[in-house]
């Protein structure tokens, strides 16, 4: 069949909004508890009965989570977290603005995400902890991560924000106490959305008072309850801090998506397996893992690696073809440490990078691409993103030279 141009732009993500939805939202409205109220406080029930944890609590985005579990772990200046590169930039950035050192590994060349072998050369007597990033929703070797943590006295705080549904061994990721925290996202490009918003997963009851303190202006009970009946109009503010409240708005969303959440995943795992079928036998691409019994995909994203060589353009100019083509993509991610920030921070930290650099990383951060992938995808927009990326490179290769 002659190849034909797709006639609409497909976006790269969509976000899947449904009447019960827009419904709730109505009702929020109409109820007078349109901030923090009690379907935040039901959303974060949800939360931690879908995932297995005794305590989860929302606030405003997953980057705010991220820096408030740096918070809670008394991260102090100079402390050293070893992570990943290949990831955006809060994983870093959130570390940073306690005044620690992310400290960088490279990343296992099939999975993406962090090679627990290279973990150890890169502990020092400041390392205090580690940030695995379950990249693309497949979840990181978890065993060997806890078991260097261990030995080595080490805090795990998973990014678990592309990671909502995953799981490890059977357990949802967020799920085991080996980690001290967890944290999701609610973005809308995420398998779940409360429109923008973030969460984090936890265990010991010693963290609840101060998460409540740090996301709400130092206060440490439940705020919105002061305008109940039962309520006192006093606060007490005991330390400083942000406003990072989730919204009843935002929970109107995320209390009917979460019931939705595996329908979501199991559908993004039937078009992320044809698209594994689909490219069988391109040699110009490198096709991601599905994942496996143990490392249980929640298909966030399917990523592609372009080699350039066999192609006949970049990854640049190949994402720049396809967008003439109506077929959206992503990059997740450019390498942290090529950011104009990082690239001052690591060249007055050295010692946080790998002697040998990170190869792996580097190597995948110029050829990756994130194809089109969300629930209502359609077997149609699939077979056009396909037939639209066999056209770019047939394209390109008749101006290669041999």
């Amino acid at each position: 069949m002659p190849y034909t141009r797709r006639e609409t732009f497909l976006p790269f993500t969509r976000p899947m909004i449904g009447q019960a939805e827009i419904d709730e939202m109505i009702d929020s409205i109409h109820s007078g508890w349109i901030t923090t109220g009690p379907k935040s406080a039901r959303f974060e029930e949800e939360l931690q009965t879908y995932n297995g944890v005794p305590h989860c609590r929302v606030m405003n985005s997953a980057t705010t989570a991220q820096e408030i579990t740096m918070q809670c772990l008394n991260l102090q200046p100079g402390d050293e977290v070893i992570t990943t590169s290949l990831t955006w930039v809060s994983t870093l950035s959130t570390v940073v603005l306690q005044g620690g050192i992310p400290v960088l590994v490279d990343i296992d060349p099939v999975t993406l995400n962090l090679n627990p072998s290279k973990l150890e050369a890169a502990i020092t007597p400041r390392t205090v902890g580690i940030i695995p990033v379950h990249l693309t929703g497949l979840p990181c070797p978890m065993e060997a991560i806890w078991d260097i943590a261990q030995r080595h006295g080490l805090w795990v705080v998973e990014d678990a924000a592309q990671a909502m549904g995953a799981t490890y061994k059977g357990t949802k990721i967020g799920g085991d106490p080996r980690s001290v925290m967890s944290v999701y996202s609610f973005h809308p490009n995420k398998n779940m959305t409360t429109g923008e918003g973030g969460a984090i997963a936890f265990f010991k009851d010693e963290f609840l008072p101060r998460i409540q303190r740090l996301r709400f202006h130092g206060i440490e009970r439940d705020a919105w309850k002061r305008q109940s009946k039962e309520g006192s109009v006093h606060i007490d503010v005991t330390e400083p801090a942000r406003k990072a409240n989730f919204m009843d708005l935002q929970a109107a969303l995320g209390l009917h998506q979460i019931k939705q959440l595996d329908g979501f995943n199991a559908r993004r795992r039937q078009l992320f397996h044809r698209y594994l079928d689909l490219f069988q036998g391109m040699d110009e691409v490198m096709l991601p893992t599905p994942g496996d019994e143990i490392h249980g995909h929640c298909f966030h994203l399917f990523v592609l690696r372009l080699h350039p060589e066999k192609a006949g353009l970049s990854r640049d100019e190949f994402v720049a073809a396809l967008k003439e083509e109506n077929i959206g993509t992503g990059i997740h991610y450019r390498p942290t440490h090529w950011h104009t920030y990082y690239q001052d921070f690591y060249a007055k930290h050295a010692h946080a990078l790998p002697k040998d650099g990170l190869p792996h990383t580097e190597w995948s951060g110029e050829r990756l691409l994130s194809l089109p992938l969300w629930p209502g995808l359609t077997e149609e927009d699939q077979d056009q993103v396909v037939a639209a990326i066999k056209h770019v490179i047939a394209k390109a290769r008749k101006n290669v030279t041999v």
